[in-house]
């Protein structure tokens, strides 16, 4: 038999064309009943709708597009990056939609890729990190109406920018009263200079930091780099004026641990100090010493920044347009 028609299934169905439309469209305004009695009709058929004649019926592209910084070499290098995806693309599957990755490039007098998907409506909305939120592109996305959602804490000032990111306060505040609640007086944290300029993250990770350690009544002792130990590392007349014996190291990324590490080699420092970081790295548990570390849910970060696209591409009412996901204390 030649394949139904749309038509064809609404007649057998006993149903108007735009109803057999709308189910496959996913609308909710059809009642179950009428829903389960078109489907049992394209599954006694084997009718498999044209996503091409769909998306022109509909004038969508059921596609969900992920945009990335492709200057931003640390991003997708980092495993942790693939945890987010794995999160939106689970989203994205479930609402029947495909799932387009791309990185913005700009070629010699042409579109970026960024503007070129944006332009064209290649995709029916997109998530991109907030290092791609300058103001050129957020003016874009409004101009051709892209529903959008920002995976990071928005550092663009503009009102209403839909943002999903982890709370790196919370995550920093926790830590250190992990910290604090096994002994430690005397905690440092290590946050390289150019990177919390640069990240808004790790500034939050150190605000929550501080926020702790004044809260115990304790001194905030903040150093730039691994040769910043040497200084807190000398023993008796040479130890520096005012700088106590530390007894907790955190670092804000695990690039900076594996410096510390690195550093560390030929000097004793770190079998003196409690070690912690943000989330829990696969090889930590092979590592010389134990790491403390507070549990991130990236995967929920991805999920959260799509169902948040979904309600903002299907219109709906009062969205919530920031999300902050909490972390707690990981389990060795």
């Amino acid at each position: 038999m030649e394949k139904l028609t749309i038509q064809q299934i609404a007649d057998l169905a006993g149903v108007n064309k735009a109803t057999v439309s709308r189910v496959l469209n996913g609308s909710s305004s059809i009642s179950e009943k009428t829903r389960q009695k078109v489907e049992k009709i394209m599954k006694q058929y084997n009718y498999v709708p044209n996503s091409i004649a769909r998306g022109l019926a509909f004038k969508k592209t059921f596609t969900v597009g992920f945009c990335f910084d492709y200057t931003d070499k640390r991003a997708y290098a980092n495993p942790f990056f693939y945890k987010v995806l794995q999160g939106i693309e689970e989203i994205v599957y479930q609402n029947d939609h495909l799932f387009l990755m791309m990185s913005d490039h700009r070629l010699k007098k042409s579109k970026s890729t960024f503007e070129r998907v944006v332009v064209d409506h290649r995709v029916d909305g997109l998530i991109i990190p907030n290092t791609l939120l300058n103001e050129q592109n957020y003016n874009l996305l409004l101009k051709h109406k892209m529903p959008y959602v920002v995976s990071g804490e928005n550092m663009l000032p503009k009102e209403g920018v839909p943002w999903v990111d982890i709370d790196n306060v919370q995550a920093g505040r926790i830590l250190t009263e992990h910290l604090i609640d096994l002994g430690c007086r005397h905690i440092l944290i290590y946050a390289d200079k150019s990177a919390a300029e640069r990240d808004k993250f790790i500034t939050d990770r150190l605000k929550g930091y501080s926020e702790a350690i004044s809260k115990a009544g304790l001194e905030v002792n903040v150093i730039h780099s691994p040769e910043d130990l040497k200084a807190v590392n000398q023993e008796g007349d040479e130890r520096s004026e005012g700088l106590p014996e530390p007894d907790a190291l955190i670092c804000c990324t695990h690039e900076q641990l594996f410096e510390v590490l690195d550093w560390e080699l030929g000097h004793s420092v770190l079998s003196q100090l409690a070690l912690a970081t943000f989330d829990n790295f696969p090889i930590s548990r092979y590592m010389k010493y134990p790491i403390h570390f507070v549990e991130i849910d990236l995967e929920m970060m991805g999920k959260q920044a799509a169902q948040m696209l979904f309600a903002l591409m299907n219109k709906e009412e009062s969205v919530v347009r920031s999300i902050s996901i909490q972390t707690r204390i990981g389990s060795k």
